[in-house]
């Protein structure tokens, strides 16, 4: 039996194929458009360890949270004064998240939400979020739950 991720990853490039056709088609019209976004939303919170649990954790306000595919920078927020953000990113980056090549970096430093948190590192998560959740091209993602990574001197 085919693993899930596999399954996935078929479901996904099918769906470029079908996509990339109807892209085709509209741009011969000269109407090409953005036929599908990534919609990532969540909560950073301020905290070390490893999935760090939001329930028991406070929240990062004014935190820079980059949604980083295979190295690259491809979209970026602040969190809120609740640690909340949203970020949008194009199909071609969606695509990418579903294969598991994006996650979600924050770099802001922990001693700026907390006085108490000298460690020097950032906070990454990678995404989740079920193929179920496509409606109308939107693709809606969530952070499967940051931890702490120290930087190596």
């Amino acid at each position: 039996m085919a693993s899930k991720a596999v399954l996935l990853a078929a479901a996904m490039v099918a769906a470029a194929c079908v996509l990339g056709t109807a892209e085709a088609k509209l741009g011969k019209l000269g109407k090409l458009g953005k036929l599908g976004r990534l919609v990532v939303t969540g909560v950073v919170p301020c905290n070390t360890g490893s999935l760090i649990d939001i329930a028991t954790s406070p929240a990062f306000p004014n935190a820079d949270v980059e949604l980083r595919c295979m190295g690259k920078l491809v979209a970026g927020a602040t969190t809120n004064t609740n640690g909340s953000f949203t970020i949008e990113a194009d199909m071609t980056n969606a695509l990418m998240a579903f294969i598991g090549e994006c996650r979600l970096v924050v770099d802001t430093p922990l001693i700026k939400c907390n006085a108490d948190l000298k460690d020097v590192g950032s906070l990454i998560s990678f995404l989740q979020g079920p193929l179920t959740r496509i409606i109308g091209g939107i693709f809606h993602l969530f952070p499967a739950g940051f931890s702490f990574h120290a930087h190596q001197d």
